[in-house]
């Protein structure tokens, strides 16, 4: 390369890098720096976990009131909150510089092995630098693990040549959510497909990787017998019973092959025009308070004719370029989002809800692969014209809901009921109460802990019921139902005595 076309290089690769960086930003400051925006009572206990780490108060390892989901996001954001205080913006800050490195990973990669242009490469990168509100939503969550198995999945493939460190990020990421597994499984099919997997170093190396991610699993469940297992002064003991994530795995997988068709059905029709936000939904669907939608009718097939436009231009450059796409980071993510989905529609019995859409994420990384895996194959402009015309109509739509986002929280930002609850109740000086469980710690952790309310049904923080039952003559009840001698806080919510 000339130094003149390397200075254009240079100079293109940063003005989309700053681009892309500024537009993982955008799409993420509401849900980040406006408490209400997207927040509930899931993310409050790892932000009160944070808390009572950062305040010497716990050694929490795994989320609060189970043996599984590791607690890395309280980890990460307990040094801001002893720095700057505990906050919703502290809690989620981490995980946008987590977004903002898998995507810079994404251009990074995309450059340097699979040889596409700076611009090319971040135009693949698409569906995760500029998802919908709510997909982006869920990347933003502090709630077990949404975000990261992009980064251990990223990670995996940078490191796959050192067995020892590749293992440690699979056990790692194993122990926060089962779904970084897919990545292994994607790097032996690349192994596989370079003819290393079953040769003796090849074999000698996944038994390493394995051994490790073993051993760091070891390591933590041990920890997790001296750590805060329900909140502070608790034990393991105050689990009871409570399954491991391989057993909790094992409990929450349901195999039946007549539900396959059923499965593949939602998938197309559902779970994917949710996750790409081409389906018209209200953002209120997604936990956003918020009055804006995203998505129109008949949008879902932007991204269906851009997968298959892709498709069939990889079919037909035929298996040499497929066998040098599947041993470079295009195919490897195609594979992973490959995974990812077989996973989730086969073990999951066919029942793919709208409540279970985080756990497929990964094909936003499968899409952004074939997209890359597209691109290496330099097609004509047959080819591309239509593919960009396809994702740049499914990008705007992704940017149009994010500006009316912003405008509305710019212009009339929402109040939700639940913070109209906490004013009320610190208006009137309540300390302690109970309440159900998404009331209960979202309140807890937006003041400060000003107000203890113990979870009535899903108790995850035992050490909130043992202060609530201390003070039980001044505690109060929140209630979804009328009461006797109570009083309506907000429309369905009401104190009661």
């Amino acid at each position: 390369m000339s130094s003149t076309a390397g200075n254009r290089r240079t100079r293109e690769r940063r003005i989309v890098f700053f681009v892309v960086i500024v537009a993982v930003i955008w799409r993420s400051a509401v849900l980040v720096f406006w408490q209400q925006a997207q927040f509930d009572s899931d993310q409050a206990v790892f932000g009160l976990m944070a808390k009572h780490l950062s305040e010497g108060r716990a050694f929490p390892v795994f989320m609060y009131g189970q043996s599984y989901i590791l607690g890395v996001e309280a980890w990460m954001a307990a040094p801001l909150f002893l720095l700057f205080g505990p906050s919703v913006a502290a809690l989620k800050l981490p995980l946008l510089i987590i977004n903002v490195t898998v995507a810079v990973l994404l251009l990074r990669l995309f450059e340097r092995e699979g040889q596409l242009r700076p611009l090319t490469a971040a135009v693949a990168a698409a569906p995760f630098v500029l998802p919908a509100p709510g997909t982006a939503a869920h990347l933003l969550e502090p709630s077990g693990g949404n975000l990261e198995p992009f980064l251990y999945t990223l990670l995996m493939w940078m490191c796959r040549t050192n067995p020892i460190l590749c293992g440690a990020i699979l056990g790692v990421g194993f122990l926060h959510r089962e779904f970084t597994v897919y990545a292994a499984g994607a790097l032996c099919v690349v192994w596989a497909v370079e003819r290393t997997l079953f040769t003796r170093q090849g074999l000698a190396r996944v038994a390493l990787m394995v051994s490790t991610a073993g051993i760091v699993w070891v390591i933590v469940q041990q920890l997790q017998r001296v750590s805060s297992a329900a909140g502070p002064g608790t034990t393991i003991a105050d689990l009871g019973t409570a399954p491991n994530n391989l057993m909790e795995l094992v409990a929450r997988t349901c195999i039946a092959p007549s539900t396959l068709l059923q499965g593949g059905r939602l998938l197309l029709t559902e779970h994917w025009p949710q996750l790409f936000g081409t389906a018209p939904y209200p953002l209120s669907d997604f936990s956003i308070e918020s009055g804006v939608s995203q998505g129109l009718a008949w949008a879902s097939l932007l991204p269906l004719a851009a997968m298959l436009i892709a498709g069939v231009a990889i079919a037909r450059a035929g298996w040499p370029a497929a066998r040098r796409a599947l041993t470079s980071i295009p195919g490897y993510l195609t594979l992973v989002g490959c995974f990812s989905v077989a996973g989730y529609v086969a073990g999951r019995c066919g029942s793919l809800s709208f409540y279970t859409m985080r756990y497929e994420l990964l094909s936003l990384l499968g899409a952004a692969g074939v997209a890359a895996w597209f691109f290496s194959l330099s097609p004509s402009p047959r080819w591309t014209r239509p593919w960009l015309a396809a994702v740049a109509c499914w990008t705007l739509l992704a940017c149009v809901s994010h500006a009316r986002l912003w405008h509305e929280y710019l212009t009339h930002p929402p109040v939700g009921a639940k913070r109209e609850v906490m004013r009320m109740l610190e208006q009137e000086g309540v300390r302690y109460g109970t309440a159900d469980y998404w009331i209960a710690y979202y309140i807890t952790f937006l003041t400060d802990e000003r107000i203890i309310l113990a979870s009535s049904d899903f108790v995850r923080i035992r050490t909130y019921n043992v202060l609530v039952e201390h003070h039980a003559a001044e505690a109060v009840r929140i209630s979804r139902t009328p009461c006797a001698g109570g009083r309506m806080l907000v429309p369905r919510v009401y104190q009661c005595p």
